[in-house]
């Protein structure tokens, strides 16, 4: 429970920290420069509605999901990685703060998604990326802990591990490996437990801060205590008092845990002390009473330890009896409890009430171990699952570097095409030098297939048209920047990185706000493998480059619908239509492409109205 406590500190200083007094003047100056006559536009407007966003949030959560909306919106319209993740990590922190943890952590992901798009463009810095990359890391590994799942908040926090030591972050360095010293602490793994928090002591000492010392030497206290190891317990026990001690009203969530190990440190067999764990017990009561705090059972064990050690069995009862939780919602933590009511009652000479807290010590401890091997089996798969995903996007990020090779390789060979059209016109050799670039071209198709249908219709019909200008000694050179232009968008769509980052529905929509007076709609809730994606995306692309070069459409309606068995793209325009449906490359790479998935296509086309194309995969 107080590895939860501190994480909630941590996001609190996170979420609201910038702001400090002068949180809402900023919020008014931003919101009145929204009203002006001259409010921000493009990058400013973005910064802005994200300000607003992290201004609100501490205290106000409609206004900052509002103008979070309002962030998202605009960065995909200019591309705002930064931003976008920035706004989609505090709507997973919303989440958080509400324990919807399925969705916080959904949520989290498309952050990762966009933080790895960032990786490959180059306005971000590698420190840029690994910054929002770690706090990403961490924010999840927080997220698995509140739910008491050690093995994916471990994960997480040795994710983001790396990236602190790179930059020596030691502060982050330190409470990383306090919790996952709590998480191993609490698997009952206190070899790994032991290990994180000296780490912890190691790398808070180097940051020569006090409290960062204090927080790994508190862990260490009390791991030492339930290890019954007494030397190392009475090492750390002295300056981990001392700083709580002397921080007491500010540090108040701690300076009563130690407290309670200081009462246990002072009951170790062949060490008691009871006169001095008895003041420590009363001063950790007086502390959580005078404070409110909701959860005393710690300090109530702790008091009852001492009354049992006194042999004050109904003083000990009373305070045993306040530590425990309803049946229903008994965690391991009661189990403990259990134990020392047991003890009481069998003391008091009643046996049948002493045999019961027998049992319901051994059902909680059965049910926990159950539920704790279920659930690390659980987290191990997803641990798994997630590793094995890396791997594919590392396959991935390989074969696009391929692709980046192969394309490189066709500038060339169109690069040598443009410029021996140019000295054709200066020198009287475009007979020769058009034929060496039509070959070498021509070569690079025959061996990459794949390519060639993604360059066929975008820069097919530019460079007959180029070289007739060229034969004919017209001006070509507004025609060569169409060609470079058109390139350009091949090659980005070539293998997108939004596709395989975040999905068809996140794909399409960015190929169609960079299509004019296109528009895409979704039907449904779209989960396709990867392969069909990318096959459909294809698809959508060919048909939209088709009706925007060879029917002149104005509009272009670009619509994904999913049933239970099938789903279908479609894509409709107010073209000049299709004059032959059974020739030209183009469809005939969409038939090709579909046949794979035993998918359908049909054609609706009328001359001068426009056209309709429907494509069906089965599920």
């Amino acid at each position: 429970m107080k590895v939860k406590f501190l994480i909630i500190c941590l996001f609190t200083v996170l979420s609201a920290g910038a702001y400090n007094d002068y949180r809402n003047a900023r919020i008014d100056s931003l919101e009145t420069a929204l009203k002006s006559k001259t409010p921000p536009k493009g990058a400013d407007l973005l910064r802005a509605y994200d300000e607003l966003m992290r201004g609100y949030l501490p205290f106000d959560s409609l206004k900052a999901s509002d103008y979070g909306h309002k962030a998202l919106a605009l960065s995909y319209e200019l591309n705002g990685l930064r931003v976008r993740q920035d706004v989609l990590r505090r709507f997973a922190q919303m989440h958080y703060a509400r324990e919807e943890f399925d969705e916080a952590i959904r949520i989290f992901q498309q952050a990762l998604a966009v933080v790895d798009s960032m990786e490959h463009d180059k306005r971000y810095t590698p420190s840029d990326v690994d910054d929002a990359r770690s706090c990403l890391y961490g924010a999840i590994g927080n997220v698995y802990n509140m739910q008491d799942k050690a093995h994916l908040a471990i994960h997480y926090y040795q994710l983001a591990l790396p990236i602190f030591e790179k930059y020596r972050w030691l502060e982050s360095q330190t409470v990383l490996y306090h919790n996952v010293g709590e998480l191993y602490f609490l698997m009952g793994n206190y070899q790994e437990a032991e290990r994180n928090y000296l780490m912890g002591v190691s790398k808070s000492r180097e940051s020569k801060d006090s409290l960062m010392i204090a927080l790994s030497q508190k862990g260490l206290l009390h791991l030492y205590i339930n290890m019954g190891d007494y030397p190392k317990a009475i090492n750390m026990a002295g300056p981990c008092y001392s700083f709580y001690y002397a921080h007491r009203t500010e540090e108040v969530g701690d300076y009563h845990v130690v407290l309670a190990s200081m009462v246990r440190l002072n009951l170790m067999e062949g060490h008691a002390n009871i006169a001095a764990a008895k003041t420590y017990a009363k001063e950790a009561l007086k502390q959580v009473d005078n404070l409110g705090f909701e959860d005393k059972s710690n300090v109530y064990a702790a008091c009852c330890e001492v009354a049992m050690a006194e042999k004050q069995w109904q003083q000990a009862l009373n305070y045993a009896l306040q530590t425990i939780h309803p049946d229903s919602l008994a965690t391991s933590a009661d189990a403990s409890c259990y134990q020392l009511l047991a003890e009481i009652y069998t003391e008091l000479g009643q046996k049948a009430k002493a045999r019961e807290y027998i049992q319901k010590m051994h059902d909680v401890m059965s049910r926990y171990s159950t539920d704790h091997y279920q659930s690390g089996l659980s987290q191990m798969k997803v641990i798994y699952e997630t590793e094995k995903k890396e791997a594919q996007i590392a396959a991935l990020d390989k074969e696009r570097e391929l692709y980046r090779w192969l394309l490189a390789a066709a500038i060339i060979a169109i690069a040598a095409l443009v410029a021996g059209s140019v000295l054709t016109v200066v020198v009287q050799r475009r007979k020769k030098a058009l034929l060496a670039a039509k070959v070498a071209l021509e070569a690079e198709t025959k061996e990459r297939r794949i390519m060639a249908r993604d360059l066929h219709d975008g820069l097919g019909g530019m460079l007959s048209l180029l070289r007739m200008k060229t034969e004919q000694g017209e001006p070509s050179l507004p025609l060569i920047d169409s060609i470079h232009a058109e390139l350009r968008r091949t090659a980005h769509h070539l293998m997108p990185e939004e596709l395989l980052r975040n999905g068809l529905v996140s794909a399409l929509n960015d190929f169609a706000v960079s299509v004019p007076n296109a528009k895409f709609q979704t039907i449904g809730d779209i989960r396709l493998d990867k392969d069909k994606e990318l096959v459909l995306y294809r698809c959508a692309y060919e048909l939209v480059n088709n009706a925007i070069k060879h029917a002149q459409a104005n509009h272009i309606n670009i619509q994904l619908m999913q049933e239970p068995q099938q789903v279908t793209l479609s894509v409709s325009d107010d073209g000049t239509g299709i004059r032959d449906m059974k020739k030209g490359m183009g469809l005939n790479n969409i038939r090709e492409r579909i046949a794979t998935y035993k998918g359908s296509l049909k054609i609706i086309s009328t001359q001068e109205v426009g056209t309709d194309i429907n494509i069906t995969l089965p599920l």
